[in-house]
């Protein structure tokens, strides 16, 4: 009997002792599950108050509005905190120019023009970790390495014009709970461009080069994805390619005219020995890529060239095709497509243009180009008459050997050299061009190669289908915020 007393004593124990154990871990896994759908709600709610915040800061700061109060709501969860130092913006512009290749160089010769090198500031709501803010007249999200854009800062490039009013935070402060306050401007805006003020002043249009923008955020690749999917540019170097936390976007600048210059590059290493009668160095120009792509696009029948050409287009997968080449344009001009599907490059090249008409050859080959010996391209007609634009696949043209061009050469992405792999020596024989090249390095060191500018080819205004950059309006406007 007794045994059987303890028996039952022990079993209503266990049993309270289970249920007191579940209570528990129900409460704590219930307590947990409370906090989270808390904190969630507290974060959704705040992305909305941010979104609101910032389109008030925006009329401020851009002086379309006076003090504004505003209410984040509450932040039982998290704080808010005003960040002075959080983020930077710069842009400047690359557009150097130099009337003697012969004195050699690279991009560190050519001295950019800042318009811009500013603190962006934040306002910033942290709740564990987890981080959303208002920077750039823009909302964004921030949990570890991973950032998204909740709202668009107030960055517009469209068509040619890039509009860019810099909104910088300052204040202080830092609240949780009910948090409110007030925003203000702080100062007048500041044109930086244009602006005709400065020494050298800044005016629209621009012409010849390219402007950068570059952005130090934590929340970068927000940044960076806002680029890439909502405005034109290319990112040059992305927030996981260089400096943590910095994306930088190419803005190509048109170049006007074209061809207006012996030798138009982005750099330049030829120290004293190339003969080049004019050129303009540290312009990025804008990529041929888009109209080659269309003109491959619109082709139809595909097959050798022959010998000859005349009026029409004509495509062909077999860049061996011009090695003898004559372009009759006496009843029109004449286009010759070549997309070089086995990447044989070309390497041999002696194309005649006959009549009146203009020639122009696209080339797609990643091998690119490369001719030695005694090839000439358009010896006896005029250079405007013949161009030849090559696709940013190619990296590099090589001409050595005896060669004679006459015509527009378009290769942006290109370096330009008389020996292959690296601008050393010239590969022997006499290399004259006449008319104007467009390359991205220019490298030749041969004393027996001249190019010379035909002022003819300045009225050479080719449809590249390119983005190009033509007006920027950049300002700063500073908004105060005051937590409280």
């Amino acid at each position: 009997m007794a045994d059987r007393a303890v028996s039952n004593t022990v079993g209503i124990v266990l049993i309270l002792g289970m249920t007191v154990l579940s209570v528990g871990v129900l409460l704590a896994v219930g307590g947990a599950a409370v906090d989270d759908t808390r904190a969630d709600a507290e974060r959704s709610q705040m992305e909305n108050s941010m979104s609101a915040f910032s389109s008030k800061a925006s009329l401020v700061g851009l002086g379309e509005s006076g003090d504004q109060r505003f209410s984040l709501g509450r932040a039982t969860e998290g704080h808010v905190t005003v960040r002075e130092d959080a983020g930077n913006v710069k842009i400047w512009i690359e557009n150097g120019t130099s009337d003697d290749a012969d004195e050699g160089g690279d991009d560190d010769d050519v001295e950019p023009t800042e318009v811009a090198n500013t603190s962006i500031g934040a306002l910033v709501y942290e709740n564990d970790g987890r981080e959303i803010a208002y920077q750039g007249g823009g909302v964004w999200e921030r949990q570890g390495d991973f950032s998204r854009m909740i709202s668009p800062p107030e960055f517009h490039y469209r068509a040619e014009t890039l509009t860019f009013p810099i909104i910088r935070v300052t204040g202080s402060g830092s609240a949780s709970g009910d948090v409110r306050g007030t925003v203000g401007r702080e100062g007048d805006s500041r044109g930086l461009y244009p602006n005709a003020t400065r020494e050298n002043p800044l005016e629209n249009p621009l012409e010849n080069g390219t402007a950068y923008v570059e952005i130090e955020s934590e929340y970068c690749r927000g940044w960076q994805s806002f680029f890439e999917s909502r405005t034109q540019g290319e990112v040059d170097e992305g927030c996981d390619d260089g400096d943590e936390n910095v994306l930088r976007l190419n803005l190509t600048v048109s170049i006007d005219p074209t061809f207006g210059s012996a030798v138009t590059s982005k750099s330049v290493y030829s120290p004293g020995n190339a003969n080049v009668s004019n050129n303009r160095n540290g312009v990025s120009a804008p990529s041929a890529s888009s109209m080659i792509e269309d003109a491959i696009a619109d082709c139809e029948d595909w097959g050798s060239l022959g010998s000859s050409v005349s009026s029409g287009t004509h495509c062909t997968e077999d860049p061996a095709d011009i090695g003898d080449l004559t372009i009759d344009t006496g009843g029109g001009d004449v286009d010759v497509v070549i997309n070089d599907v086995d990447d044989n490059g070309v390497t041999d090249a002696d194309v005649t243009v006959n009549g009146g008409g203009n020639a122009t050859v696209y080339l797609k080959s990643e091998a690119g180009i490369d001719i030695a010996g005694g090839d000439g391209l358009n010896v006896d007609a005029d250079p405007e008459q013949f161009l030849v634009y090559v696709h940013s696949d190619a990296d590099e043209i090589v001409f050595s050997g005896n060669v004679e061009y006459n015509g527009g050469l378009y290769a942006p992405n290109a370096r330009l050299t008389g020996s292959s792999g690296k601008c050393k020596g010239g590969g022997g024989g006499t290399i004259t061009v006449t008319g104007s090249v467009v390359v991205d390095e220019f490298c030749f060191q041969s004393k027996s190669t001249e190019f010379i500018h035909d002022e003819k080819m300045n009225d050479i205004d080719p449809d590249l289908g390119a983005d190009t950059l033509s007006y920027l309006h950049v300002s700063e406007n500073t908004v105060r915020v005051e937590i409280g």
